[in-house]
């Protein structure tokens, strides 16, 4: 059965300071602002929320910024529980800024599908959280895992299966998440879809800054990121090039609980992996 199947969505607590960086303190993060906005009767979720218009009015906080806050706590938990996984398994592979970027660089393309859109399609709707984001990643993970594991096993028995291709498991979970939550953003979660593949067919990598860009940011925090030891991991930028450049990683391989190098994984895996490992997927 495809790992994808087995997604061991919810972090274990116990073991949160071998989480990466950067998705542990978004969680923690948007659910400060969460409490803030509710303390202020939604005014900041009011003033950073995404509708079609802000593109033109060059509001380019509302294009930013709209993933960092939700309608309520329900809406904040199902966003983090759904992205936390697939973010984990990105930064551990790719480096705590180059997430970060990425992240950001996702936000906007997804404002832009939406707003172009929205101007004709449903003017004045607003739209706030991170659920578009989680699509983007669920989408590259699919584009990337359909190389090496081409189809999901949604139900095995004496000797019948029904597959789904994995390639295309992200929109089966837009239509899903469509009829479960009619409230949702269809939209904002298919333009989170495209720029999903948009990424994981790597045109988005005219759009990031040269790594010794990144490698300069990181030596002027360097004593922040001293400070997270032992809290959480950072995932350099130097040991993620290599990581990078040497092709996709197998969620099968990933595990987001180790705080071990995924330099040393890889090599590890070369010379011990015979299959086993502790399986995430989505």
């Amino acid at each position: 059965m495809s790992s994808w199947t087995n997604l061991k969505w919810l972090p274990n607590p116990a073991s949160i300071h071998d989480y990466p960086a950067l998705t542990v303190g978004l969680s923690l993060f948007t659910f400060i602002l969460l409490i803030v906005d509710v303390a202020s009767e939604n005014a900041l979720s009011h003033k950073f929320s995404l509708y079609p218009e802000a593109l033109g009015e060059l509001d380019l906080n509302r294009v930013s910024f709209y993933p960092l806050f939700h309608s309520g706590l329900f809406h904040w938990f199902l966003n983090v529980l759904t992205l936390f996984q697939p973010l984990a398994i990105f930064e551990k592979t790719h480096g705590t800024v180059y997430t970060g970027i990425t992240l950001n660089l996702l936000a906007v393309l997804t404002a832009l599908q939406y707003c172009i859109a929205g101007y004709w399609l449903y003017p004045g709707t607003h739209a706030i959280g991170l659920s578009a984001l989680v699509f983007s990643f669920l989408a590259w993970l699919a584009y990337k895992e359909h190389f090496v594991r081409p189809n999901i096993v949604l139900y095995r028995q004496e000797g019948s299966e029904i597959k789904l291709p994995t390639l295309f498991a992200p929109v089966a979970y837009l239509f899903i998440s469509m009829i479960l939550l009619p409230g949702s953003s269809f939209w904002g979660h298919l333009a989170g879809l495209f720029a999903g593949y948009f990424m994981a067919l790597d045109y988005m990598k005219v759009l990031y800054p040269p790594a010794k860009v990144i490698l300069w940011i990181e030596k002027k925090v360097d004593p922040l990121i001293q400070c997270l030891q032992g809290v959480v991991v950072y995932y350099k930028e130097e040991d993620a090039t290599h990581v990078r450049s040497a092709g996709y990683t197998p969620i099968s391989t990933v595990d987001v609980e180790s705080s071990v190098s995924v330099v040393a994984e890889a090599s590890a895996s070369a010379s011990e992996f015979h299959g086993e490992g502790h399986v995430l997927g989505a």
